[in-house]
């Protein structure tokens, strides 16, 4: 596959867009046709525009770094990877949209910022389901290998190719003031990463409402929150324990994420690049959430951090019990059936777990 474009900006022979002309920017026409020598390999005919999801300094940050390297190595440098920083592209929320659109050609889709799109993420919500990240995601592509269905994640319409899709850390409750407690939730406003973190907290007698990083950060900063729900790796890359003091592990409703690419930026690609991308599941994109919990965790005083008493354990387990069946009523209605895939998911998980 070539990437070959007259000079008014009009299509080749070739048949590339002109999205896919505003989404990449070809920097050596001459060298579209990679000859192999020194002079065709130094110099990059693709410019893949990706924004940082998080600071320098930060895991996300060094891991996205580490993806460019990697996808330029892949092309033999034909690509090269332009960074942009964090929300000055594209809100955090947009991603999808902003990639699909081509101002973007590699974005991060955090499933729980699109509510009721995704069903197939939201099984691994379901509290008590996933024991860990790592062995969460492995579950997941093995239920897309048996269920198609849960890989269907995109439709024609965003205009993306998923590249990589993974299970993130489950939440813990992140406050202000201690919550030791299931009958302390009772009455507290609390933030949460996902709208299955708000279904969670209120049953358990809280208000809640979904905010990302930053705009939990802000609410924390004003008071007009108690606390959030929410993995460890956004405590450190949103720097939320400059507004938080105490923790409750939780480990509830993890959520997932997606590296997406552009459609015809994807196109641009030959197809050994294309399938090596497809390939990659890279295990070390799990090391920026872990290295996040363990950097926000380092500085937090022993006494600070609170599990609940086996009691309370037992009570939250029944309380979030009727999510289950919820999800099963939700996945059929979605043309998926819910109860097989959801007993496969539980059989897999604890398979992983033993072995």
């Amino acid at each position: 596959m070539t990437s070959e474009r007259l000079a008014n900006g009009v299509p080749s022979k070739h048949g590339f867009s002109r999205r896919a002309f505003g989404g990449l920017t070809l920097a050596t026409l001459a060298g579209a046709q990679m000859t192999g020598g020194p002079a065709a390999a130094a110099a990059a005919e693709i410019e893949l525009k990706m924004q940082f999801a998080s600071p320098d300094g930060t895991p996300w940050n060094d891991m996205d770094r580490r993806y460019a390297k990697q996808i330029e190595a892949i092309t033999n440098g034909r690509a090269k990877v332009t960074f942009f920083p964090p929300n000055s592209v594209s809100p955090f929320k947009d991603w999808l949209q902003s990639t699909g659109a081509g101002l973007l050609d590699i974005g991060f889709v955090w499933h729980p910022v699109l509510p009721g799109k995704f069903p197939q993420m939201e099984l691994f919500t379901l509290p008590g389901l996933s024991k860990n990240q790592t062995l969460a995601s492995i579950v997941y592509w093995r239920l897309r290998d048996q269920f198609p269905e849960m890989g269907k994640l995109f439709t024609d319409q965003d205009n993306v190719v998923d590249l990589a899709t993974y299970i993130a850390m489950g939440s813990h409750l992140h406050s202000r003031s201690p919550i030791r407690t299931l009958g302390d939730f009772k009455g507290k406003v609390f933030a949460a990463q996902d709208s299955a973190g708000v279904g969670a907290l209120e049953k358990l007698g809280a208000s809640a409402s979904v905010m990302v990083g930053p705009d939990a950060y802000l609410a924390l900063q004003r008071g007009a929150v108690d606390g959030v729900l929410c993995a460890w790796g956004w405590v450190n890359n949103f720097k939320l324990n400059e507004v938080t003091t105490y923790h409750t592990l939780l480990n509830l409703n993890p959520g997932s994420y997606t590296t997406v690419m552009n459609k015809d930026t994807f196109a641009m690609l030959t197809p050994e690049e294309q399938q090596h991308l497809l390939d990659l599941n890279t295990t070390y994109f799990f090391y920026n959430t872990t290295d996040g919990a363990a950097a926000a965790m380092a500085s937090i005083p022993p006494e600070n951090v609170f599990t609940l008493s086996a009691a309370d354990g037992d009570a939250l387990g029944s309380q979030l019990q009727s999510f289950r069946d919820e999800w099963v009523q939700k996945a059929d209605a979605a043309g998926m059936p819910g109860r097989k895939i959801l007993d496969e998911a539980v059989r897999l998980m604890k398979l992983y777990d033993q072995n």
